[in-house]
């Protein structure tokens, strides 16, 4: 990482922190001064609700945070846009390797991310868990199978693929308390991760569970010419590749006249 790289990850990480201090006391004081929010099982905020992508983009950071008012253990999920996948397998014929076999996986989340109290091993609600979607055991229920293969294999695969790319978390992060009521933890995203729609879920499970539950928008966005050149690949792919081969063109005639000269 260069100095300038390490400059602007120290600056973000203390704008972010600095953020998180004063929502994080803000939260407290609404709490322990309002009355009917300290009846709530549940609240929690987080520290941006905004992510922006430019060229300059080298990963950031979210800081959750909150109050429990009830006794249970916190479990933090953020999801990103959701997608189909289709994982295929290659196999080796007559020295050329070729799709085969394949698996579809429907509306798959392409960012997804866990913050735990507790180790979900230690909170026996397979079936809640299921349900909304906690864990990563979760996520990949086959949808559409052309193959002779296990359904592990192809979810293994493209879990590996997720992880390779930081869009999944190996483990769960921590969820830290501050006494009895305050909790807080951060969730690390990645300088490739897709611009859409993400949300925060935040969970509050006692006796295998939700007794409060609470959900936060977050906007991934491209900005600056990322966000135009984004914009013009995907709403007019047709000229964006007609765009693109007349510059590829532009660029190797000029070359070679330059060439011709030297």
């Amino acid at each position: 990482m260069t100095k300038k790289a390490r400059k602007s990850e120290v600056q973000k990480t203390r704008s972010a922190l600095g953020a998180f201090i004063l929502a994080f006391w803000i939260s407290s004081l609404l709490v322990f001064c309002f009355p009917a929010l300290a009846a709530t099982p549940l609240a929690a905020d987080v520290s941006n609700y905004r992510i922006d992508i430019d060229s300059g983009f080298n990963g950031t950071r979210i800081f959750l945070f909150g109050a429990r008012n009830d006794s249970g253990d916190i479990i933090v999920v953020v999801r990103g846009p959701a997608k189909d996948y289709i994982v295929r397998k290659k196999e080796q014929i007559a020295g050329i390797w070729v799709n085969r076999e394949r698996m579809k996986f429907f509306n798959v989340p392409d960012f997804y991310a866990i913050a735990t109290s507790k180790n979900l091993s230690e909170i026996d609600a397979p079936a809640l868990f299921k349900q909304l979607g906690i864990g990563q055991a979760t996520l990949l229920a086959p949808a559409v199978i052309k193959s002779q293969s296990s359904a592990a294999e192809f979810q293994d695969a493209f879990l590996r693929n997720q992880l390779s790319r930081r869009l999944y978390v190996p483990e769960p992060n921590k969820v830290d308390f501050m006494g009895e009521m305050l909790f807080k933890t951060v969730i690390e995203f990645p300088d490739d991760i897709p611009p859409g729609n993400y949300t925060a879920e935040i969970y509050l499970v006692s006796n295998n569970e939700i007794v409060g539950m609470q959900s936060t928008p977050i906007k991934v966005v491209k900005s600056g010419l990322d966000a135009f050149l984004y914009a013009y690949a995907h709403q007019y792919p047709a000229f964006y590749g007609i765009s693109a081969i007349i510059i590829a063109l532009g660029v190797g005639w000029f070359t070679g006249r330059a060439f011709e000269r030297i």
